[in-house]
């Protein structure tokens, strides 16, 4: 026999004495005492933890847990958070194996109160239905089998069993009910002579439930019974509370280890984007949501961002979303801040906070936000990254939630940092010093990386090779600081003329300019080059004398077709075009073309 099992027997023994009423009274405390050391001694690990299950699917060997329900109401079972991780069923098991041994451990004192005093008919175990004015059945013990309706409720106008939702109400004793009184937890009639109910309380006296018994004889219960049934409720408050905190210790154990699993992810990444997305992946599958948004400055120093992910209520309306550091939004201040905020809003709330700024689609559904704001340094004034986390419910986001994340915020703004650093470094070197342009061999890379991917699309690509005119002269002339700043000054032109996020520019050599004009037509590529050679023409360099130097340039296209596949003679192509531009006057666009299968170029445009 094990100790649990012993300390029951201890249990019954002294609520058998204590039901004798008079001097044995005082045994109730010792008996009480009793069953909550038993629930606590029940089989545990060599290392002393209480046995809970650690389920696993075939893909993991660990678990990944989400926050627990909240304790304020140990007794409630119902799911609270809307967003769905990808671990939640392992964890809810957790949760459903606690309230089993709940369920399991009310059973056993049902069935022991049964013995001990014989005249009862039913006794029931009642919980929190959802609020104050409404308690649900929970479990049972009865004489009479599939008599009872498991899903009973006890609320407000419901004659003498509603007394037990009252705050100035802490028992209900009836010895002899006129005729029988039927209760509205049993399916068919029964005719019930005597009653005797307590509350269930917390430690802070709140009242989550009831402890009810019935029975069909007359005055078949004491005021005795009552006090003693008073003390068993409360020993029940201890078992429940204890089995939450038992499981809720162990989640967050295991919380804990995903966190390291995610640092040493990390440490592991080079890219921002993978840190984007490495933090989405973490909140989304530990934290409760209804609304998850990642935030991001556009650069450490930069005064705009955007918005890196957004899922949940109303996302698309956030989703690429740009914002400047001036918007009024409570996402923005804890940029400004860098430090949390939590807010939450009353049902029927009139003044609406907006997340980002003014425009955005109000939700008032949404009652509490929490904003961790990510940076590299503490102490910076300013955060680079912002996680923010939005619910239906009040007060949702608890310190336990409010801890871990803050855990996270610092393993990822350290690795944000490193990453941000890394790709600085590697860009540093793919670009010309001068005009922060693609230098010649990032050039061919991106070039060769559009092409597969117009090769997906079945899409052309319109390459531009450009050559300052009579360039040696300005240098010899003026000098090369002049020529350098030409060489900036074209470098500007040439990447306002085109689509920065799409297509691709660069330095390919002293005076040399290439572009590649992503998914373009043959109208659109020669468009876009006479728009580059007239908007050039128009500069007016300072050189100190009284007419401002002006330059041209000579451009040569080459359309690029899904059928064409050598980047490298493609520009080959394109720099035979600039040279019988060159050869035909300057300051002109040729285009070069197959003709008949021979290499030809056109004249003029």
């Amino acid at each position: 026999m094990s100790v649990s099992e012993i300390l029951f027997a201890v249990a019954g023994a002294l609520l058998g004495l204590a039901f004798q009423g008079g001097m044995f009274l005082f045994l109730i405390p010792f008996a009480v005492v009793a069953i909550s050391l038993a629930f606590m001694n029940r089989p545990s690990l060599p290392n002393g933890t209480t046995v809970l299950p650690v389920i696993k699917d075939k893909h993991s060997t660990t678990l990944s847990p989400i926050v627990s329900p909240d304790l304020r109401n140990e007794f409630t079972n119902s799911k609270l958070e809307t967003n769905e991780p990808n671990s939640s069923l392992r964890i809810n098991e957790v949760w459903s194996r606690a309230n089993l041994d709940i369920d399991k451990a009310f059973g056993d004192i049902l069935r022991c109160l049964k013995v001990l005093m014989p005249q009862a008919n039913t006794l029931t175990v009642w919980t929190n239905g959802g609020s104050t004015t409404e308690f649900k059945l929970r479990t049972f013990q009865s004489d009479i089998p599939n008599c009872i309706d498991m899903s009973a409720k006890i609320t407000e106008n419901m004659g003498i069993l509603s007394m037990l939702l009252r705050p100035d109400v802490s028992r209900i004793l009836e010895g002899d009910l006129l005729v029988g009184k039927r209760l509205t937890y049993y399916i068919e009639n029964r005719k019930i002579r005597s009653l005797v109910g307590v509350p269930l309380f917390d430690r802070n006296e709140r009242r989550l439930g009831a402890l009810l018994v019935d029975s069909l004889h007359p005055n078949a219960f004491s005021p005795t019974h009552a006090q003693a049934l008073a003390f068993i409720a409360r020993a029940m408050f201890m078992v429940s509370f204890k089995s939450f905190v038992s499981a809720q210790n162990y989640i967050e154990q295991q919380q804990f280890s995903v966190l390291y699993h995610y640092q040493r992810k990390f440490f592991q990444t080079m890219t921002v984007k993978d840190i984007y997305k490495q933090m989405f992946e973490y909140v989304k599958e530990n934290m409760p949501f209804d609304r998850l948004t990642i935030l991001a400055l556009d650069g450490p120093k930069e005064n705009s961002g955007h918005v890196v992910y957004c899922v949940g209520v109303d996302s698309d309306q956030f989703v690429n979303k740009k914002f400047t550091l001036s918007d009024k939004g409570i996402f923005v201040l804890a940029f400004l801040r860098n430090r949390p905020i939590s807010r939450s809003f009353n049902s029927g709330y009139a003044d609406y906070v907006p997340r980002l700024n003014d425009s955005e689609k109000r939700n008032m559904e949404l009652r509490q936000l929490f904003v961790m704001p990510v940076s590299s340094e503490p102490d910076a004034k300013i955060a680079e990254l912002a996680i923010c986390l939005e619910s239906r419910y009040i007060n949702r986001y608890q310190d336990h939630e409010k801890k871990l994340l803050k855990a996270f915020a610092g393993v990822a703004g350290f690795a944000y940092a490193r990453a941000y650093q890394f790709e600085m470094g590697k860009d540093m070197a793919a670009r010309d010093a001068l005009t922060g342009l693609m230098n010649r061999g990032a050039l061919r890379d991106a070039m060769r990386t559009e092409k597969i991917r117009a090769n997906r699309q079945k899409t052309n690509i319109g390459v531009l090779m450009m050559d300052i005119d009579h360039f040696k002269k300005v240098n010899d002339t003026y000098g090369h600081p002049v020529g350098d700043e030409v060489i900036k000054g074209i470098a500007n032109v040439i990447s306002g003329e085109i689509r920065k996020e799409i297509d691709v520019v660069g330095r390919y050599g002293g005076e040399e300019f290439v572009v590649g004009l992503v998914d373009t037509t043959p109208e659109g590529m020669i468009e876009t080059a006479e728009r580059i050679r007239k908007s050039v023409g128009k500069l007016e360099f300072n050189i100190l004398k009284p007419d401002p130097l002006r330059v041209t340039v000579s451009i040569g296209a080459y359309l690029v077709t899904p059928e064409f596949s050598d980047m490298k003679k493609a520009i080959n192509n394109a720099d035979q075009a600039l040279y019988k531009a060159k050869e035909g006057g300057r300051n002109q666009v040729v285009q070069f073309e197959e003709i008949d299968g021979l290499s030809g170029v056109s004249g003029e445009l």
